[in-house]
């Protein structure tokens, strides 16, 4: 990923999606925001104990930087779940409850409007961006290890096919910022959902605990959903081990900010 100064706040951005300019894309880190203590300071989650306010200014100081209208900004409401769903014109004729309510229990998810940025919040589970250069059309998808093992990434694939008639060897995609394979320790009500391809012994060895690779998880359900190796970028950075970067939630606890990944079309 490359480090790009957008007005006075610092993103990340995929080396592959950067060379379309048909769209603009974002990966937050934690600073230039004006949350604080636990939070501090560029906290874009609501959900967690930061001040409203605050998370509200972290949010229009964003969308400032990426010259995207606030009400353009659409996050789902994540519960780990493998539920994609569309942003369509018709979305912006609901009030703000029924946007709320359609938000809801939804990991994923796309468009193919102008203007309209769909992104995601993480603090260690894996932002994965979609685009269709093709169709012209967006996804932003949340992949923790619940997600990935209800196929959340194979999902939103499937919803761009049957929505916009995309076609999965057109689509280019970024894997982000997340907890690494190497620090992911988890025990077996987790792991033993996995695959052993997709987590190895700890060192040193504990019979109980295994280290899980999230980002090899979620590259296989694109790749076996057609979208070719070489149109994947996977970042390969650590949340958990660059606390002056990134929030964390393994690290620091519940109680900490939460980063934005995020897309839109041109």
């Amino acid at each position: 990923m490359i480090s790009h100064r957008k007005k006075d706040l610092t993103v990340l951005q995929f080396d592959n999606l950067s060379k379309f300019p048909t769209i603009g894309h974002f990966s937050t880190i934690r600073t230039g925001g004006c949350s604080t203590d636990l939070y501090a300071s560029l906290n874009l989650g609501y959900n967690s104990g930061d001040r409203p306010n605050n998370v509200i200014s972290n949010r229009q100081k964003l969308c400032s930087a990426i010259e995207i209208n606030f009400g353009n900004l659409i996050f789902p409401k994540q519960t780990h779940t493998g539920t994609a769903k569309v942003i369509s014109a018709d979305f912006f004729n609901r009030d703000e409850t029924e946007k709320r309510q359609f938000l809801n229990e939804t990991d994923a998810v796309m468009t193919n409007l102008i203007n309209i940025c769909v992104a995601i919040k993480t603090a260690d589970c894996v932002p994965v961006l979609v685009y269709d250069p093709v169709n012209q059309v967006i996804a932003a998808i949340h992949a923790g290890w619940r997600g990935t093992t209800q196929n959340i990434v194979q999902n939103t694939i499937h919803q761009m096919i049957a929505s916009f008639g995309s076609h999965p060897s057109d689509l280019w995609v970024g894997i982000g910022p997340s907890i690494s394979p190497l620090v992911y320790e988890v025990g077996e009500e987790v792991w033993s959902q996995f695959a052993p391809k997709y987590y190895q012994s700890t060192d040193p060895f504990r019979s109980e605990k295994r280290l899980l690779d999230l980002w090899k998880a979620n590259h296989f359900q694109l790749t076996n959903s057609g979208v070719p190796e070489n149109q994947i970028e996977v970042a390969r950075i650590c949340t958990l081990s660059n606390p002056e970067m990134f929030f964390s939630a393994r690290r620091d606890g519940a109680k900490t900010g939460r980063m934005a990944t995020g897309i839109w079309l041109r």
